[in-house]
């Protein structure tokens, strides 16, 4: 569901004139980082449906690992797609302050302003991302535990 959030929205304003201007993008629009960490996430749920359903890997720590692998991957792609995002100041605005310019955001006095950033779908993303991450890592530490003790 968070694909088809906004992960990046760019908003231009003239607070003198009441003017302000607001766009979006989700995950399919965002691009490579975007849209292919949630497919990455999409397959690793895959993976475990087909598991429960009935389908059996050769290995016990098989599917656990493939989890595993998918949903790192994913993890780490997503947080590069983040820091890759354009950025209205020209800086790293997801970094923090420099100075007394808060990057990610560009202020012309009260006449203009720009600000951009990361939105809800991708603050989503990277939380499924991060339970994927931890629900698999701790499936493998178990399976791994299950496939070591038997004799």
């Amino acid at each position: 569901a968070s694909a088809f959030l906004p992960w990046y929205t760019l908003t231009a304003s003239v607070p003198i004139l009441g003017i302000s201007q607001s766009t979006n993008v989700n995950a399919w629009n965002a691009g490579f980082g975007a849209w292919f960490s949630v497919l990455l996430l999409v397959v690793a749920a895959g993976v475990v449906l087909a598991s429960t359903v009935g389908g059996r890997l050769r290995r016990p720590t098989s599917r656990s690992l493939i989890t595993l692998a998918l949903a790192a991957l994913a993890f780490i792609t997503i947080v590069l797609r983040w820091a890759t995002f354009p950025d209205a100041a020209g800086g790293l605005g997801r970094i923090g302050e420099l100075g007394d310019v808060q990057l990610g955001a560009f202020n012309l006095g009260n006449a203009f302003r720009v600000t951009s950033g990361a939105s809800i779908g991708l603050y989503l993303g990277l939380g499924a991302a991060v339970a994927a991450l931890a629900a698999s890592s701790l499936t493998f530490r178990a399976a791994s535990r299950e496939w070591h003790s038997v004799p």
